[in-house]
């Protein structure tokens, strides 16, 4: 089955530009859910915050995704971090790992498409 999308930019690039849409609506989750957060420590590395506020900050695509990256690798909480954690911070671990899961939908999209002719990626 294709799609407009499909037909207009091929499907491997249509692919992409859909992982791409659910960073964004993914990395809006992030950004709603860490205004709930006073203490990102449990959480993460030190930059987290500031990698929250890049996200926050972030008008193009380019920008969401470099930030996304950034969070991902701050993020560092593990469910034995978490205690009693109050739902608050439990949303935001969960909108941070769904983050972190379409990055690698976005990953996965961006390697589906075959090299151009010299070895150049069109993506």
């Amino acid at each position: 089955m294709t799609t407009d999308l499909d037909d207009l930019l091929g499907p491997e690039h249509a692919r992409i530009a859909r992982a791409r849409k659910l960073l964004e609506s993914a990395g809006e989750e992030v950004v709603h859910t860490a205004q709930a957060i006073t203490d990102f420590r449990p959480l993460g590395t030190e930059e987290l915050p500031a990698a929250v506020a890049a996200l926050r900050a972030s008008e193009h695509v380019d920008e969401v995704e470099s930030a996304a990256r950034w969070i991902d690798r701050t993020f560092t909480a593990r469910s034995t971090d978490l205690g009693e954690a109050p739902a608050e911070t439990l949303e935001f671990v969960a909108a941070a790992l769904r983050l972190r899961l379409t990055l690698h939908t976005l990953d996965q999209a961006l390697a589906a498409v075959p090299p151009e002719p010299g070895g150049a990626s069109s993506a």
